[in-house]
């Protein structure tokens, strides 16, 4: 992961608690980022929460009632995983509040859609409009952290810290030698900001070839094909003081769950 490999679309943190908030019909609530949801119709399913993946139809408008987009005309739904930052941030933070069954106006300030960036169809500091309509949800979808042993971590004299808690018996990922990975990345805080696994496609790159950061050229190089480990990265050895801003802060220690699934 450069920036390239690394989900760019936009950030949000929470301000109101969703699992507090249960709408009825025809109430509307402007949360404190001045998102706008409107209950229209309730459903009777489950609720939604971050890291549940959920099949969603929608309309999308601007404030003129112009359409930009809507699944319901392509008869296609659209799925995606809740606050892992796939979507814009109005509906990251949207989902929350709303069940199964549910159909729901959002109204998204630009700074919870697209802000300045040009989009087709949608000018630059637009408020967008959606008719949303939850069709399914699959419960705690998202990816967690590996749980392993402490006592068998391993710190490096660079100061990264290796737990290969499931061995390969495959091939040794060596300098020069193309690896194929599949990772999911964690915060410190346990937010996920980046995953091969959630985009069901793994990466492959030159180990030791600078591109990748450097914790992860060397982590991985104590790795056997087909092993498991956690991956405990320092920021020197990831981005640096700066971070990738807005998904990684400044001084970022990076937490890895790295699955090599093949060397060659």
């Amino acid at each position: 992961m450069r920036s390239t490999t690394i989900l760019t679309l936009l950030f949000f943190a929470a301000s109101l608690s969703a699992q507090q908030v249960k709408l009825k019909k025809d109430e509307e609530i402007t949360t404190e980022s001045g998102l706008k949801i409107k209950l229209i119709e309730p459903g009777k399913g489950k609720n939604v929460a971050k890291g549940d993946k959920v099949k969603v139809h929608y309309t999308g408008t601007l404030v003129d009632d112009r359409t930009f987009d809507s699944s319901r005309e392509r008869d296609q739904p659209f799925e995606f995983v809740v606050g892992m930052k796939q979507v814009i941030a109005g509906w990251d933070e949207a989902l929350p509040y709303l069940k199964v069954g549910d159909r729901a106006t959002l109204t998204i300030p630009p700074a919870l859609g697209y802000g300045d960036t040009p989009m087709p169809k949608i000018p630059t500091g637009s408020y967008l409009i959606f008719d949303i309509e939850v069709l399914d949800v699959f419960k705690d979808f998202a990816p967690k952290q590996f749980v392993v042993k402490e006592k068998n971590n391993v710190t490096t004299e660079t100061n990264l810290v290796y737990n290969i808690f499931e061995p390969g018996k495959g091939a040794k990922a060596e300098r020069g030698k193309t690896v194929e990975v599949h990772y999911t990345g964690f915060l410190e805080n346990g937010d996920i900001f980046d995953s091969s696994v959630l985009r069901g496609k793994p990466i492959s790159f030159r180990l030791g070839a600078g591109m990748v950061i450097p914790g992860w050229d060397e982590g991985i190089s104590y790795m056997n094909e087909g092993s498991k480990a956690l991956l405990i990265i320092p920021y020197e050895l990831a981005y640096g003081e700066n971070g990738r801003p807005p998904l990684i802060p400044a001084k970022s220690k990076l937490i890895f769950n790295v699955e090599l699934i093949s060397v060659k």
